[in-house]
């Protein structure tokens, strides 16, 4: 198999379908042992489309009828799924792969260079740090315990069967790429709910 360097000099081109098989044939070596499971599944031409019709890919070259794909979009696909495996939303994502030349997404895919602090991610690495460090750090005989606070937490009924509990101190997004990374995130941990219901269902039969 070609390495990507070697496509990108080439100036290959591939239908949707050529596309998929070779971000599938690749995609093993680049996703983190530790990634997400969803991403870890198969590229799709629905994805790929998905993709592009959110602006997040460069669009196919058009020859007559016909939408092709060139080693560029394929180092794009591979950096995506690359870094929504290492838990960036796809919603903070946007076009930052469109931004970038061919020689810093393989920058990117090789582990050769990381990302700058995105505002959105940075929102969601705070709420992690602020509201989990209480729970990961056990107090110590040497350490003085803290004084008790009361929780004061607020009950939203946002549709029939959906609640959201708000602690009280809780920073709300102050942006709308904020806004968006956690909307991402509650609708990725609901859509990891469903299987469970559908396993419970037929456990009950």
């Amino acid at each position: 198999m070609q390495n990507l360097e070697q496509l990108l000099r080439q100036g290959v081109e591939w239908d949707l379908e050529g596309l998929v098989r070779e971000a599938n044939a690749r995609l093993p070596r680049y996703l983190p042992e530790m990634g997400s499971r969803r991403v870890r599944n198969a590229v799709t031409p629905r994805l790929v489309r998905h993709y592009a019709g959110l602006g997040m890919l460069d669009e196919p070259i058009r020859k007559g009828r016909r939408a092709l794909y060139t080693p560029r979009h394929l180092l794009q696909l591979l950096v995506l799924r690359r870094l929504m495996a290492e838990g960036h939303a796809a919603s903070a994502l946007g076009d930052l792969v469109r931004q970038k030349n061919d020689q810093e997404l393989l920058a990117l895919l090789e582990g050769g260079a990381t990302l700058a602090p995105n505002p959105a991610l940075g929102y969601l690495s705070e709420l992690r740090e602020r509201y989990s460090y209480s729970y990961m750090v056990p107090p110590t005989e040497s350490s003085p315990s803290p004084p008790e606070r009361e929780e004061i937490w607020h009950r939203l009924e946002i549709a029939p069967g959906f609640e959201v509990h708000v602690r009280e101190d809780f920073r709300p997004p102050r942006t709308r790429s904020e806004m968006e990374a956690l909307l991402e995130e509650v609708r990725r941990r609901l859509k990891g709910l469903a299987p469970r219901r559908s396993s419970s269902r037929t456990s009950r039969r």
